[in-house]
């Protein structure tokens, strides 16, 4: 009787070690492997912690890893608060004429199927778009960003290169500092 109460509690262990191994850890949860066998929810990897597989993002609800939108453009929807559901580097979920699309994000100007950064005054461009904040590309003249009227080059502002800071020292004010200057001077 002994022999079997024995056999019969390990069979039991054996049987629980089973159950709970094949079942696997569920998302965010610890875990030892280094493969999707050791998550139980479909589209996860084992890395120290399930998480969503590469291409996949964690949706709100329902909760689960979906397939990241792959293209710009691609249907997203902005009530998920993940922020990487766009495969597209440098590119977010947002509404554009009532529907919710994978687009660049205001730094960067679509080129072709990427999300480039926006380029600063004076560099080369070759469309419209692909300037800073208040600035435009002179197609056929300069061919390069320049800013807008009444805007002016801040190379210490960023991203907005562009600025429409008020200027204080204008050519006729630059005249009368060194004057004022120069009568205090005398008047010593």
């Amino acid at each position: 009787m002994d022999l079997l109460a024995r056999f019969v509690g390990i069979w039991m262990v054996f049987v629980i070690y089973m159950a709970v191994g094949v079942e696997g850890a569920a998302y965010g949860e610890a875990c030892t492997g280094a493969g999707a066998g050791d998550c139980s929810e479909a589209n996860n990897v084992c890395d120290t912690t399930c998480k969503c597989a590469t291409n996949f993002f964690r949706k709100t609800s329902p909760a689960e890893c979906a397939a990241q939108v792959a293209a710009l453009d691609g249907v997203c929807d902005t009530a998920q608060t993940a922020s990487d559901q766009c495969a597209v580097a440098d590119s977010e979920c947002r509404t554009d004429s009532g529907s919710d699309k994978c687009l660049c994000k205001a730094t960067h100007y679509t080129d072709g199927a990427a999300c480039t950064i926006r380029k600063n005054p004076d560099i080369a461009c070759s469309a419209t778009g692909e300037c800073v904040t208040n600035a435009e590309c002179d197609v056929g003249g300069t061919d390069k960003c320049e800013c807008n009227a009444g805007y002016n080059e801040t190379p210490t502002v960023s991203p907005t290169m562009c600025s429409g800071v008020v200027k204080f020292a204008t050519l006729p004010y630059m005249y009368v500092v060194p004057i004022i200057v120069s009568m205090m001077f005398l008047l010593r």
